[in-house]
């Protein structure tokens, strides 16, 4: 008996959603989203033979600032679900689209995932930097669709590199002491803009960065095997050398990931295709809901973080009468 059973909706580019939206022509909601979404999620488990965990957020759009877009303690909540939602312990792969966040939710985020799974593979479709990488990097493998990227891992303060604080520092210091007290009026806006303690916290933020993503390497993806420290050593080195990348955001491809030995690997062409379906269908999402965050799996969850800027115009002015 043959199977009645439609086959799904699938979207190869982003013009088979522009082409979906405008036949529906407004007429849609959020759990038929879902529905698209979830099946395209169940597609790579099978591909797979493992769960699925979705963590993405809207990033690459300029977005304003206090988008509660990035890594934070909250999404401990969020991570709980997802993990409390698939039975076993055994291997679970984690679909991440981000653009970093905080070191220490990224910690806690690790100790989750380890905490009730033995094996947890990233798959990157578009882009994961900074505390995003660092998540990927805490993982048995990643898998990068071919448009896909990770970043740099040195950290920033209130948006500025660490890198930069320190070396403003340095240069100050070098210029000084070969110049003489003479050079000092030029240097004391910069003096005045950093305290001292910065410095201490711009020493402290590398370390920490090195220190996770090296303990993570080692306990994970380099697990027993022999020689490793030299090739966690590189990798961490080269991650965390913003004096080689020049800007926290510069992308580092496959191409640039060959020579350290990481895990990492391009998605065959039926995994690019689901991966790229997946993007598409999330992000697509987020440019026509509130939603900046998502969590979601196959198995129930579906929720997230929603965000919506509001411009107040000019407001007239009232006239005051003249008090006699």
């Amino acid at each position: 008996m043959e199977s009645t059973q439609q086959p799904r909706t699938k979207f190869k580019t982003a013009q088979d959603w522009y082409n979906f939206l405008q036949s529906k022509q407004g007429r849609i909601s959020g759990p038929e989203l879902f529905e698209l979404r979830k099946a395209c999620y169940a597609e790579i488990e099978t591909l797979r033979g493992r769960p699925l965990l979705i963590y993405a957020t809207k990033f690459l759009e300029g977005m304003p600032p206090g988008t509660p877009n990035f890594i934070d303690l909250s999404d401990v909540d969020g991570f709980t679900d997802l993990i409390n939602s698939v039975k076993g312990n055994g291997s679970v792969d984690v679909l991440l689209h981000s653009p970093g966040g905080r070191p220490d939710a990224t910690e806690r985020l690790v100790g989750l995932l380890r905490g009730k799974f033995k094996e947890v593979n990233f798959l990157i479709p578009h882009s994961a930097y900074s505390a995003a990488t660092m998540l990927a990097l805490s993982g048995n493998s990643i898998v990068l669709h071919s448009s896909a990227i990770l970043g740099p891992i040195d950290p920033q303060i209130n948006g500025v590199p660490t890198r930069s604080i320190k070396r403003g520092f340095e240069k100050a210091k070098e210029r000084i002491a070969k110049e003489g007290p003479e050079a000092l009026p030029a240097y004391i806006p910069l003096i005045e803009k950093y305290s001292l303690e910065l410095l201490e916290l711009c020493d402290d933020s590398e370390k920490l960065s090195k220190e996770l993503v090296s303990t993570w390497l080692k306990k994970y993806m380099f697990n027993g095997e022999k020689g490793a420290d030299k090739k966690i050593k590189k990798a961490v080195s080269y991650f965390s050398d913003y004096d080689t990348h020049l800007m926290h955001s510069r992308p580092l491809p496959m191409e640039k990931l060959t020579a350290f030995g990481l895990k990492i690997e391009l998605a065959d062409e039926t995994l690019q295709d689901l991966l790229w379906e997946a993007y598409i269908l999330l992000n697509g999402f987020f440019n026509v809901s509130p939603f900046v965050k998502l969590y979601e799996s196959a198995y129930g969850v579906s929720w997230g973080k929603q965000f919506q800027q509001v411009v107040i115009g000019p407001q007239p002015q009232q006239k005051l009468k003249p008090q006699q």
